[in-house]
């Protein structure tokens, strides 16, 4: 059988050409798939997150043209709200199942300046950490006001395993690991207020 696979003539070995053709073009056909598969994926996760940044947007002009209409007059103001609201309904601005949203005004807003190290959560790894900062999640306060909406959303928007941010507990590691950042703050603030003294 060896014999077959390779021959030894004056010290050198010889592999049959067939077997190195075959190498490479197993070699090639894995890596077209590797990087159509990459790039698909990426294609459905920055359309996401495009449309996540287009809502977040939309929602801070909405609050600058609601600061700029406070320098109109009060009386004008109050027969245009009464006119409006007696001709639409009133909307509320609460995601719905599947709207695919988060709420941010609950969870709250953080950024890379207030990044915690979201690894130390147990079934967060670097790309997933990464995926998380990607579409606003930076704090464990964050992850710790998450309800069973978030967690269905975050799971479609990082492309997570199913139930698995359940079954690894985030949320209550999150909260405990808030806790301690808080306990640690104290012990820092309350050493800085001693060596004052």
């Amino acid at each position: 059988m060896l014999s077959f696979l390779y021959t030894q003539t004056n010290d050198n070995i010889s592999i049959p050409f067939i077997f190195i053709e075959v190498a490479v073009l197993m070699l090639i056909s894995f890596l077209i798939g590797y990087f159509f598969a990459f790039y698909h994926q990426k294609s459905k996760f920055i359309k996401k997150i495009s449309l996540l940044r287009q809502k977040l947007s939309s929602k801070s002009t909405d609050v600058e043209l609601d600061s700029d209409e406070n320098n109109f007059d009060e009386s004008d103001d109050i027969a245009a709200k009464n006119q409006k609201s007696s001709t639409e309904p009133k909307v509320y601005d609460i995601p719905e199942a599947n709207t695919g949203e988060l709420d941010f005004s609950r969870i709250g807003f953080a950024d890379s300046e207030d990044a915690d190290d979201l690894q130390k959560i147990i079934g967060i790894g670097p790309y997933t950490e990464e995926k998380l900062n990607t579409i606003g999640i930076f704090t464990y306060d964050q992850i710790s006001k998450f309800n069973a909406h978030d967690i269905e959303i975050v799971t479609e928007l990082i492309q997570f395993f199913p139930d698995r941010i359940v079954n690894d507990n985030w949320v209550s590691k999150a909260q405990m690991l808030e806790q301690a950042k808080q306990r640690m703050k104290l012990r820092r603030d309350r050493s800085a207020q001693m060596k004052k003294a």
